[in-house]
């Protein structure tokens, strides 16, 4: 990101972080800076994230489907914090003459609000008919492959694409069949996951399975062939 705009955006982040207030963190990714991407952040304190900060597993997905060509922003996609907490996320993609270079990432923590409208409603109605209402369904937003996930580490965000897509963090890495870690090697592609410097090693080590290994399943992939056990 050039340096004028990269100043252009420190100081929205600054001024959003403070017009919106404490349930509304700013982010900003400058897409030069490898895989620490995260060059300025108010109320960091809803993710639990600083500076150097990597990019989340649905926006790797947004980059990887290249949707910044026909889009401008994304909206309203479930969030989820490192407390469990729902979120709701948004980005906006910063480009410089039809380059992808940054990312300008909002993400709201509507607890509060959602606590409030659950106390005024316990005022207007039985417990029993309270637990039926579509305010109390607002809880249980549905979380999938999809939902962000904040990782503090590129580590981090590794582990997370990859339980996302297993949909259970209890697997045994060093069980899986080799059609089963092409499987899983397709849908990293597909998450925009082996645009993160590293993340060919870093899966190799998770899916217990050799770097040169990896980079076949990936030739594989791309080819649209297959592995045969």
């Amino acid at each position: 990101m050039r340096v004028e705009l990269r100043e252009h955006y420190i100081k929205l982040v600054n001024f959003l972080g403070m017009v919106l207030g404490p349930t509304y963190e700013i982010a900003l990714h400058d897409l030069s800076m490898g895989d620490e991407t995260v060059i300025a952040i108010a109320n960091g304190q809803i993710t639990n994230r600083s500076l150097g900060a990597p990019l989340t597993n649905p926006v790797l997905g947004f980059m990887s489907r290249e949707r910044y060509k026909t889009v401008d922003y994304e909206v309203n996609y479930t969030a989820l914090s490192v407390e469990q907490k729902s979120l709701r996320s948004s980005t906006f993609y910063i480009k410089d003459a039809n380059e992808l270079v940054g990312l300008l990432c909002i993400t709201f923590d509507d607890t509060a609000y959602r606590n409030i409208s659950k106390s005024i409603m316990s005022l207007c109605h039985p417990d029993e008919l309270l637990s039926e209402n579509k305010f109390e369904q607002i809880e249980d937003l549905k979380i999938g492959e999809d939902t962000e996930i904040f990782g503090r580490s590129i580590e981090e965000v590794f582990k997370i694409t990859i339980e996302s897509i297993t949909k259970d963090g209890s697997i045994n890495m060093t069980k899986l069949k080799k059609k089963e870690k092409i499987k899983i090697v397709s849908a990293l592609k597909e998450k925009g996951i082996f645009l993160l410097k590293g993340a060919v090693p870093e899966v190799a080590l998770l899916l217990n399975s050799s770097e040169a290994t990896i980079y076949r399943y990936l030739s594989e992939v791309e080819k649209g062939g297959q592995i045969v056990d």
